[in-house]
């Protein structure tokens, strides 16, 4: 590989107008929007985890593409498969006059307001953080200060981070638990405020955070590396790290750090200027750009933030629980007339367990990790989400695609662990779906490629993106890989995972969906063998063989014909009309949850065909709630499973519904 290293000192990032410092992936998106979406326009940002690490954001059709930019062994810099560097200044250099593996040229810098420095630490600048590097180079005996300062940066970093909380506003040293919830309450609670205070041991700490009200206590620990992290949270080196990683992530609290709780005595003056740094990176760059242009409208509060709406009240419209229990508002349907014989076939044929065809091959979840592949969920996240979405980087070469282990198979292909090869060199980790050609029709096209059109334009973060299509002996769907596999497989053998958990990841379901409503997709496939596990926390919708965009016109899909149809998940109007809508999605998301909560049970036992059309529809009875299922939970399953689908609520109300339950179970597991 071509290298472009060379022993002169870097760039100091802090120096160019267009770094940000650490900011998160989400705020760099809205920083691009806010200043127009321009082609080309670019930021570099400083990774929030590892330390030493960059990110390039870059503005390309319409949507934002993230490079990470890697520091090297040698203390080089490069994007995965790319060029080396002496920094990461020298690097967007070298990409503002070649594209050499990224989708377009950095050509406009997105340029901080003058009077705006780059974030370091929450309430830390750039320049404050380099004062402190300073000074502790100065105090190390022959030490080499421009080494220091330069290739062991890093290094400098962590042992001067080790003491900044020491200087914090929200540090407040060795105090008991109870004069932790005094100060907080005698300053005024606010959801997000907080104090970190040390523990009688010394050793260890607790943050001490306002909720409702009230106060919320997380024990820091130490581990055997001398790493701090709250009960099943990351590692850190030091303290100061970790509170910026929960300003900018709720990740397991109850709600994001929002501002200090004020040590007593504080001084008056640094604590303005922490708090002039202290508002979220988006608000800051905000409330500094005086460039003229309209304020930009207020960003919508994010799950974690804010109480989202409620979902319809059940008194106002009680639910199929209540009137099951009163014996009052239920409907002794008569079973609707059938379209015509054809419905029979289906009830006959249909496929009522859902395990199938092709688009059900399973992955074995024993055959690979996280920890195999060397990296977390949220760097997984990053690598995908960065992959180039144009029809030329899809059509993928056979020497492009590298088959591994086999992860499932099924009765028309397989699934196999890969590396694909993109066109900039940048090797991924993958799943391959394959069908070998003599077992496709050559009258019809493969529902492997009809798959592939319809993931083509899909791209959020709870949705298994397509990588490419490679045609050679067989025709590979390559797509991203979930390591920990089908969510009702990883349940039946971990049923130590909390209800809360299960409730995070049925609520990172419901944002997949809701953004396929909001694409007028219906996926006509949603199952928990269809959700699949990067990590225990969090989760992507996959297999869309089944899936059908609705036109313009019409707000459903009417199937010509049938199919093998994983009837149990499907609500009765696509049943008996075969129509098809976000409501039906709806309806097999309610499905989806009670095998979720029952730790991937079958629903409706051995009942089939006619007996479960006979007990949802004319009995108007409903599968019964989980043993250890939440009853607010079992409640948005009841209202799911509403008969007439104008009473089931939209995938936007259940995502903020499923929000605000997750919180509350959150809270409920700590208290």
């Amino acid at each position: 590989m071509a290298s472009n290293f060379n022993p002169k000192p870097p760039t100091k990032p802090s120096s160019v107008p267009y770094f940000y410092g650490r900011i998160t992936r989400d705020e760099a998106e809205e920083i691009l929007k806010e200043q127009g979406f321009v082609e080309g326009m670019f930021l570099l940002r400083e990774s929030i985890n590892p330390l030493g690490n960059y990110a390039v954001s870059l503005c390309h059709v319409g949507r934002v593409h993230h490079y990470s930019i890697e520091k090297q062994t040698d203390g080089s810099y490069m994007i995965p498969s790319g060029k080396k560097f002496p920094g990461p200044v020298e690097l967007i250099y070298h990409h503002r006059n070649q594209k050499d593996g990224i989708v377009t040229l950095l050509s406009v810098g997105c340029d901080r307001h003058p009077s705006q420095v780059p974030v370091a630490f929450r309430g830390m600048t750039y320049s404050d953080l380099e004062q402190e590097l300073i000074r502790k180079a100065n105090s190390i005996k022959g030490v080499n200060k421009e080494r220091a300062l330069g290739a062991q940066r890093e290094h400098l970093v962590i042992m001067v981070a080790k003491d900044l909380h020491q200087k914090q506003p929200w540090y407040h040293g060795k105090i008991g638990r109870t004069e932790s919830e005094n100060r907080l309450s005698n300053s005024g609670h606010k959801d997000g405020k907080f104090l970190v205070r040390l523990r009688d041991d010394k050793k260890t700490f607790a943050i001490g955070i306002s909720y409702q009200k009230d106060t919320r206590h997380y024990l820091i620990d130490k581990d055997e590396n001398n790493k701090f992290g709250i009960q099943d949270g990351p590692k850190f080196d030091c303290i100061m790290m970790l509170v910026d990683h929960y300003h900018n992530k709720q990740d397991g609290l109850l709600r994001k750090l929002t501002e200090p709780c004020p040590s007593p005595g504080y001084n008056a003056e640094q604590l303005k200027k922490y708090m002039d740094c202290n508002v979220g990176n988006l608000d800051y760059y905000l409330m500094k750009n005086t460039r003229g242009r309209r304020p930009s409208a207020p960003m919508p509060p994010t799950p974690g933030q804010e109480t989202p709406p409620p979902l319809p009240s059940v008194a106002k419209r009680p639910s199929l629980k209540d009137r099951l229990a009163n014996k009052v508002g239920i409907k002794k349907r008569e079973l609707p007339p059938t379209p015509d014989d054809a419905q029979n076939r289906l009830l006959d044929a249909g496929d009522w367990e859902g395990s199938q065809g092709n688009s059900h091959i399973g992955f074995d979840s024993r055959r690979v990790t996280l920890q195999r592949l060397g990296m977390d969920a949220d760097r997984l996240e990053d690598i995908y989400g960065s992959v180039p979405r144009t029809l030329a980087h899809f059509d993928l070469k056979p020497d492009q695609v590298d088959l591994q282990e086999t992860l499932g198979s099924g009765q028309f292909g397989s699934v196999c662990k890969g590396m694909c090869t993109l066109r900039s060199s940048q090797k991924i980790p993958v799943a391959v779906k394959t069908l070998k050609q003599e077992d496709c029709p050559s009258s019809q096209e493969p529902e492997l490629l009809r798959e592939a059109k319809v993931m083509m334009p899909l791209s959020h973060k709870h949705i298994v993106r397509m990588i490419g299509v490679c045609k050679s002996d067989s025709i590979m769907l390559v797509l991203e890989l979930a390591p920990l596999g089908q969510l009702n497989n990883f349940l039946k053998s971990h049923k130590e995972t909390s209800q809360a958990n299960i409730v995070e990841l049925l609520w990172q379901v419901a944002m997949g969906m809701e953004y396929l409503e909001s694409k007028k997709f219906v996926h006509r496939d949603l199952a928990a063998r269809n959700v699949l596990l990067v990590s225990e926390h969090f989760a992507k919708i996959s297999d869309f063989g089944m899936s059908k965009a609705l036109c313009r016109d019409n707000n459903y899909y009417e199937a010509k014909e049938a199919g093998k149809w994983p009837l149990k998940w499907y609500a009765p109007e696509c049943v008996y009309f075969w129509k098809f809508d976000s409501k039906s999605d709806v309806w097999s998301y309610g499905v989806t949850m009670w095998e979720a909560t029952s730790y991937g049970d079958r629903p409706y036992n051995k009942m089939k065909g006619q007996e479960i059309l006979h007990f949802l529809v004319e009995e108007g009875r409903r599968l019964p709630k989980p043993e250890f299922c939440d009853e607010e939970v079992y409640g948005v399953m009841l209202q799911c499973w509403e008969y007439d689908k104008h009473d089931r609520p939209t995938f936007l109300e259940i995502a903020s519904f499923m929000a605000s339950i997750y919180r509350r179970m959150s809270q409920e597991s700590i208290s």
